[in-house]
């Protein structure tokens, strides 16, 4: 069994529990958090034996053998860099960090580590996501080009300690909030292709919802990215935003040469192709795989751990999305298109 500390207890770490018990080989030893309400109520939920005020005294616990990183974007690096200095295996909940160096200096603490480190993307391993990404691998689609990606609430201000909504602890407002997770997806469903520019615009246009607020981000975001081989993905994102009702929530569509796929519709992911002359075409449901959610995050995680499988989304990975997204701000900042260094 691999012994699982789990720092922060809120949501994100109520999800991290869930997904350690339905993968199994996983047995979940302590749980730090600020809140001691928060931490008896997962010790009572999970049969947890330990807990902590503080992650520096959960990370020193010699009976750990992995963390699980469910903190505010601000403290991922330092908890990651600790943790994977103390010996320990490390899952983290997404955005990696504030910004690409944070990311870099996580990935030198696994290096010297040689500790498995797994950022927790939870959309790739979603049962529309996974069936949407087998049908692509198997080429149905054929060459894969553009992407359309979406996240846009018509009103859904985070809610919570205030962090979201301060540059300084989030690293910035809609975009590396829930507008990361989208972009990831699509990058993902494209192959990873290495992104060479980025064209983007923010907007802070709601600031006034929230009384008694600071906030210092955006509340929407949208991006054009080149990749190499003239590869594309439009992304959109927002907290705030006018729109019709049914435009509420998440897109992402795939596009290539021999059809398209949409990966969120009522029935799951489907497969778009034999178009005719009038742009008709043949629509097949792609069945989800048995296993998916955390449950299917945190069983990758123990193979990584066991050494069966590379983190789908490890150090390099999250490196390059920082990067993205870094790159997405500047262009944003500047009004031109901005190099993905």
């Amino acid at each position: 069994m691999i012994r699982v500390g789990i720092v922060g207890a809120g949501w994100p770490g109520q999800a991290h529990a869930r997904g350690f018990a339905d993968a199994g080989g996983f047995k979940i030893v302590a749980v730090a958090d600020l809140i001691p309400e928060r931490r008896k109520k997962l010790m009572i939920d999970f049969g947890i034996e330990r807990e902590y005020p503080d992650a520096k005294q959960l990370i020193k616990d010699k009976g750990i053998d992995a963390v699980s990183i469910c903190l505010p974007t601000a403290l991922h690096a330092p908890i990651a860099i600790a943790a994977l200095r103390a010996g320990k295996h490390v899952v983290c909940e997404t955005p990696p960090a504030l910004n690409p160096k944070q990311a870099k200096q996580i990935e030198s603490a696994a290096k010297k580590s040689g500790k498995a480190l797994l950022y927790c993307a939870q959309r790739r391993f979603g049962g529309p996501e996974q069936a949407a990404k087998q049908a692509i691998t198997k080429g149905y689609a054929g060459d894969v080009f553009h992407a359309r990606a979406s996240w846009m609430r018509t009103r859904g201000f985070p809610k919570g300690t205030g962090w979201f909504t301060l540059k300084d602890q989030s690293g910035g407002g809609a975009l590396i909030d829930i507008g990361i997770h989208v972009l990831d997806l699509a990058w993902h469903l494209l192959g990873e292709p290495r992104p060479e520019s980025a064209f983007a615009i923010t907007h802070q246009k709601f600031h006034g919802e929230l009384k008694d607020v600071k906030m210092d981000v955006e509340d929407s975001a949208f991006a054009l990215i080149r990749f190499e081989n003239g590869k594309s993905l439009e992304l959109s994102t927002s907290w705030a935003f006018n729109q019709p009702p049914q435009q509420q929530g998440t897109l992402c569509r795939i596009f290539g040469e021999k059809a398209a796929v949409d990966v969120y519709t009522p029935t799951g992911a489907v497969l778009h192709r034999n178009f005719d002359a009038k742009g008709q075409s043949n629509a097949t449901s792609l069945p989800p795989p048995r296993v998916a959610g955390y449950a299917s995050l945190m069983r990758h995680f123990k193979d990584c751990i066991q050494g069966k499988a590379t983190p789908m989304i490890g150090p390099p990975e999250g490196i390059m999305l920082m990067r993205m997204v870094e790159a997405i701000y500047r262009s944003a900042q500047t009004g031109k298109s901005v190099a993905v260094k």
